[in-house]
């Protein structure tokens, strides 16, 4: 058993960004002494009614132009005048204390400004349970619950609009300011860029009328666009609004909490102008700001794991980014809850990690457990949806179910097309996978027509991007035409992928070209030459990736195949057989890849080394192997899955029965 050409992935890498905010909305803060009866108006000395109008004008006049720390403070004073006159357990007092709770909120002060407005909740519910403040201080303690991180993740659903507390008879609306960033924060976790631009740049302007262009209303506003920027591709636009933000916050305060935030997006924008490898460093140190400026255990840590990790898969070190991505869960699902749409791109992020590392069973349920996720939150992005719904096809195609990645594919090329539009590399890539999965199904004439569909629409891409995806496209396109028999042109952009492949310097990518490239020369005769090809990728595969890991077992069953076939029998058998014997049981034993090998040393050991008696011991094990899971399946899911297990496995079993036959016949004549 040979195993058939291999198809490169056109990956998509996505970096969690932290955006956009959502801000407490500012509202008209009365001193409410009108609300006070004539005795109690008497009670509190003329200049500390006066103290508690000042401010009450000053903490609202703070609070509108986002100077959050100034409200604070301001109403603050304005809470202990009537603590002192009234008491704590009076409405005027709580509703005084709310406010302050409220300004405290504006600061990204979560776990005291929920002290207060949770304690201000308690003493209406005791004093006054229908008092008209009572439902808006409850927002407030929901949206402290829940918003814990200032720099709210990607994808993350829009904070509440909240307005600070006030003693008059009836509260006013929240201001246009707001409202237009509202908006514009929904548009942008709806995906429709274009309205969360024109929405954010309209907040900037409102910033600038009112006199507000430096406060960290405006700060958070380029954040938030830079963040479209980004997404839009549009990278020096980006950096140019992430220096207007960090500018102001820097304004503020040397140490503002905000600047991590700034450092870690701005990092984001250069791995797109410069690639993984030159972010690492930046990514990691905004790692560090993050667990130093919120806590190891925040969500904004988390979302810095991610982006790290994201780097780590991009290139081929999965290993390194796995423990990043179990950690940034853990955090999210204490801060979140189990299943919430905050964590779908870490469960996915998990899913790639885990297909990078063979686990294919462990990658295809964390795809589809972060695309439920999606589906069934309200508003989901549509990109976000298209790019975990390629991830689970490939995981599919990846772990050997090239049939049901079909339809799954299908429908993300679809989505890919509708979400992202033409010239755009998300559905060039999604083209990529479904050409795989076909290729896998013997379907060579259509993977070659989407394969060159896919190409052309490369063409579209920008100059970085067109090189770095056109390799692997072009190598695809090289499998149907080998497994169709031309295997002249095969030859030729088989050499051209492997040139890219060694310009971009990742290992697993020469890897799979070398293989490719041997597979092509071995069909024409050049078995020393193929070998040799075939060995490169070998020690490429077990250098990255580990020597138990299925690339590294199908690399060595193929390059013990073509040594055995070029002569060198001692070779082939110490290539395999050293292969098989370091394997540390990590590998399923019904694994195709395993399977392969174990036939292919048997084949070995009968047709070129007259051995039989070894050979009919490997097929008996890989038979065994097919059938033990086929019965473990049964007693887990009923007899039809067993009988689904062994008819995926059909063409298996018939020519391992077969070669065993052969054996047999040997062995005992």
């Amino acid at each position: 058993m040979i195993l058939p050409v291999k198809q490169k992935a056109v990956v998509l890498a996505a970096a969690a960004c932290l955006a956009v905010f959502t801000l407490p909305a500012p509202n008209a803060a009365a001193s409410g002494l009108g609300a006070l009866s004539a005795a109690q108006q008497a009670s509190i000395p003329p200049q500390d009614i006066a103290a508690i109008e000042r401010h009450s004008a000053a903490g609202e006049a703070a609070f509108r132009s986002s100077d959050f720390r100034t409200a604070t403070r301001e109403f603050e004073a304005a809470f202990l005048i009537y603590h002192r006159h009234l008491g704590l357990n009076h409405p005027l007092s709580v509703v005084a204390g709310a406010n302050m709770g409220m300004a405290m909120l504006g600061q990204g002060r979560f776990a005291e400004a929920l002290e207060v407005l949770e304690v201000a909740d308690e003493i209406l519910a005791e004093i006054d349970p229908g008092n008209t403040r009572r439902p808006g201080i409850q927002r407030a303690i929901a949206m402290a619950r829940d918003r814990q991180n200032p720099g709210a993740p990607a994808g993350a659903q829009p904070a509440p609009q909240q307005s600070p507390q006030t003693a008059s008879p009836q509260p006013t609306s929240g201001s246009s300011v707001d409202a237009l960033n509202n908006e514009a924060a929904r548009a942008y976790q709806a995906g429709d860029y274009a309205r969360a631009e024109t929405g954010f740049l309209q907040v900037l302007a409102a910033h600038e009328e009112a006199g507000s262009g430096r406060s960290e209303g405006a700060g958070v506003a380029w954040v938030n666009l830079a963040e479209v920027y980004n997404q839009t591709r549009r990278h020096a636009e980006a950096e140019n609004a992430l220096a207007r933000a960090r500018a102001i916050f820097e304004a503020i305060s040397p140490s503002h909490r905000y600047l991590a935030v700034v450092e870690n997006n701005l990092t984001s924008v250069q791995r797109h102008q410069g690639g993984p490898e030159a972010v690492l460093a930046g990514y990691q140190s905004a790692l560090e700001r993050m667990r130093s400026t919120f806590s190891a255990d925040h969500p904004n840590t988390a979302a810095a794991m991610g982006n790290l990790a994201s780097a780590y898969l991009s290139l081929d070190r999965p290993a390194e980014a796995r423990p990043l991505l179990e950690d940034a869960l853990a955090i999210e699902i204490a801060a979140y809850g189990r299943g919430a749409p905050e964590s779908a791109d870490t469960v996915s992020g998990l899913g790639r990690a885990y297909l990078d590392l063979g686990r294919y069973e462990d990658a295809i349920r964390f795809q589809q457990d972060a695309l439920d996720v999606l589906e069934q939150t309200a508003n989901a992005n549509p990109r976000h949806v298209a790019t975990l719904r390629q991830r689970l096809g490939r995981a599919l195609q990846m772990a050997g179910r090239a049939g049901d990645a079909e339809p799954v594919l299908r429908q993300a090329l679809s989505e890919s097309e509708a979400a992202f539009g033409p010239g755009t590399r998300q559905p060039v890539s999604a083209m990529s996978f479904l050409a795989s999965a076909l290729f896998d199904q013997g379907r060579y004439q259509e993977a070659e027509s989407l394969q060159r569909r896919a190409i052309a629409e490369a063409q579209r891409l920008d100059n970085a991007e067109r090189a770095s995806v056109t390799g692997a496209l072009e190598s695809n396109l090289a499998g149907s035409l080998r497994m169709l028999g031309r295997l002249g042109d095969a030859e030729t952009l088989y050499r051209a992928s492997l040139d890219a492949a060694e310009r971009e310097g990742q290992p697993l990518s020469i890897a799979m070209s070398l293989e490719n490239l041997a597979g092509s020369i071995r069909a024409q005769g050049r078995l020393d030459e193929a070998a040799a090809l075939q060995v490169r990728a070998l020690d490429l595969y077990r250098e990255t990736l580990g020597a138990d890991h299925p690339e590294a077992v199908r690399a060595f069953a193929n390059a013990g195949t073509t040594l055995g076939l070029a002569g060198d029998y001692e070779g082939a058998e110490r290539l395999m057989r050293g292969g098989l014997d370091g394997l540390t049981g990590r590998i399923p034993e019904t694994h195709t890849a395993l399977l392969v090998a174990r036939a292919n040393l048997a084949w070995l050991f009968l047709r070129h080394m007259n051995r039989p008696a070894e050979a009919l011991q490997l097929y008996r094990t890989a038979s065994r192997s097919i059938v033990s899971a086929a019965l473990d399946a049964a007693q887990a899911a009923g007899t039809d899955t067993a009988a689904t297990a062994l008819i995926v496995r059909r063409n298996d079993m018939f020519q391992l029965h077969t070669e065993a036959a052969w054996a047999a016949a040997h062995n005992e004549g």
